[in-house]
């Protein structure tokens, strides 16, 4: 049955580790403003990558017993393990990429692809609150949703809303949007609007965090089309046996948006609002230390030079391990054996 709003969580077993502190904390933030909650799960590993894990079995038990308990707890939750089968594949080819000659299960680079648009699938709401396990959450509002629902309404090419991306400066400026989308040109840069709150027009999208108005894609967008990588990505989805078919999710909709002049509306929103911060590395020391940061986040303990920033930076937690990792020597090496394994 449709609802009118729905919560939709994307995880991989591998996402275990954190899922188990960051769960918690999103439902906590979340739980009340939607009428449904619905945990992707994507099991299907991929050849090479970050969801290649040797340890994918036992996290995924972890994981399921993880959500189960969630769910016996909660009426509102459901967990649904995302469906490879060909009629799955089919519906939401059919959802989403009607007008496509194809539609891999997997992008180019072996992220999740059919996971993301399964989701929004299952979620069946007129607004879907989408997000990665790993996304964390300050401000708290309890009302943000309603003021979401708000701007898509009242605004004719809103698509998308979603928090402020990053603690908000007291300027309400935005930080350095590091990032980008190398499958696209043209991308405009936010422009800020008239609001008693920070708040901001994109013209992209990203799959860390979003609210859709599933009706207004309906109407606007209708089909998907996918990005084809260039020469050097295809290459390497070669080497790596992965599908060179499209470039990732979030770039498949932010070509749709660009194409039909659509946008997003991120902003803080009423009181203390809602902002959004994402956690860019995985460490020992993170894994150990993540329930203290959600509690100084939940908090408002938010150094000034992480405000402005999407990203957890150095200032409000220390990276140095994770930062050692990537030299290029380290990154090259690591490369180097995934090419050998695959």
């Amino acid at each position: 049955m449709q609802v009118r709003s729905a919560l939709q969580i994307n995880l991989h077993p591998l996402d275990v580790r954190h899922a188990v502190h960051t769960l918690p904390h999103q439902l906590e933030v979340w739980g009340d403003q939607v009428d449904r909650i619905v945990f992707t799960v994507d099991t299907r590993q991929s050849k090479s990558g970050r969801y290649a894990g040797s340890a994918n079995e036992e996290s995924r038990r972890r994981l399921f017993a993880l959500l189960e308990a969630i769910a016996r707890k909660s009426p509102k939750a459901e967990i649904a393990e995302v469906d490879y089968s060909p009629a799955a594949l089919a519906a939401v080819r059919q959802r989403y990429f009607s007008t496509s000659g194809a539609y891999p299960e997997k992008a180019f680079d072996g992220g999740p692809f059919h996971a993301y648009f399964y989701g929004l699938s299952k979620a069946n709401a007129d607004y879907v609150v989408h997000m990665d396990s790993d996304m964390l959450f300050g401000g708290g509002s309890q009302v943000w949703l309603e003021e979401a629902i708000g701007w898509l309404t009242a605004t004719p090419d809103a698509l998308f809303a979603g928090p402020l991306p990053g603690p908000p400066r007291t300027d309400g400026t935005l930080g350095d949007l590091h990032g980008g989308f190398p499958g696209l040109t043209g991308i405009q840069p936010p422009e800020r609007l008239a609001a008693a709150y920070p708040a901001y027009r994109f013209r992209t999208v990203s799959t860390r965090i979003f609210v859709l108005d599933q009706n207004k894609f309906d109407a606007s967008v209708g089909a998907l089309e996918l990005v084809r990588p260039n020469l050097k990505r295809r290459i390497r989805a070669r080497l790596f046996h992965q599908s060179p078919l499209t470039m990732p999710a979030e770039e498949i909709i932010s070509a749709a948006m660009m194409r039909n002049g659509l946008s997003r509306i991120d902003f803080l929103g009423s009181g203390a609002g809602l902002y959004s911060l994402h956690p860019p590395y995985r460490t020992e020391a993170f894994y150990r230390e993540l329930p203290q940061l959600i509690a100084r986040i939940v908090a408002g303990a938010i150094p000034d030079a992480q405000r402005g920033d999407y990203d957890v930076n150095s200032s409000m937690f220390d990276w140095t391990e994770a930062l050692r990792q990537k030299t290029v020597s380290r990154r090259l090496a690591r490369a180097a054996r995934a090419l050998m394994s695959s």
